[in-house]
């Protein structure tokens, strides 16, 4: 065989297979990107699954090993979290130390599973954390909200309640 068919079958070959490299590539980004909103998902799902099943507890009193789970709402978060198993382990006990894990989220900018941090009506410093739940979609966020409460679901957008108290939101799941 001549030198220059040699060479144009291999410049051919190199050409077929360039665009279904491209493709397989797209496939492989797709299938993360599926991957983290099925982790989104399940961590929602989990959240939801377990109302009615946690009542809310001091801190110093928690129990969450076994239904029905006894915590707090940093707790709650991290009860949510361990249960969906989708590689994310939050800091157990704390919600000022949740507050400071994974990627600083926007208010209104909030994905599934994102953390969304308060602080509490009855404190006068308004950025020390006293409160977290986890985004659900939709305007709406579950949390672990206090005795009288237990794990309810709130609209964060109806009103200014959420907006005034909000600190900061973490993106968790990537």
């Amino acid at each position: 065989m001549k030198k220059g068919i040699k060479r144009k079958i291999a410049i051919l070959m190199l050409a077929i297979s360039l665009p279904a490299t491209s493709l397989l590539q797209v496939h492989d980004v797709d299938a993360a990107s599926a991957s983290v909103v099925a982790k989104r998902n399940k961590v929602v799902q989990t959240a939801i699954g377990l109302t009615n099943k946690v009542d809310y507890v001091h801190w110093t009193k928690r129990q969450e090993t076994k239904a029905p789970y006894k915590t707090d709402c940093s707790g709650f978060t991290y009860l949510a979290y361990r249960l969906a198993n989708v590689g994310v382990k939050l800091v157990n006990k704390d919600d000022d130390a949740q507050a400071k894990v994974g990627q600083k989220v926007a208010w209104g900018k909030f994905e599934k599973g994102d953390l969304i941090f308060t602080w509490n009506s009855g404190s006068k410093n308004k950025s020390d954390v006293g409160h977290v739940g986890i985004y659900i979609g939709n305007g709406k966020m579950i949390h672990n909200a206090g005795a009288k409460n237990d794990v309810i679901v709130s609209n964060i957008y109806k009103g200014s309640y959420y907006k005034d108290r909000f600190i900061v939101a973490r993106r968790v799941i990537k």
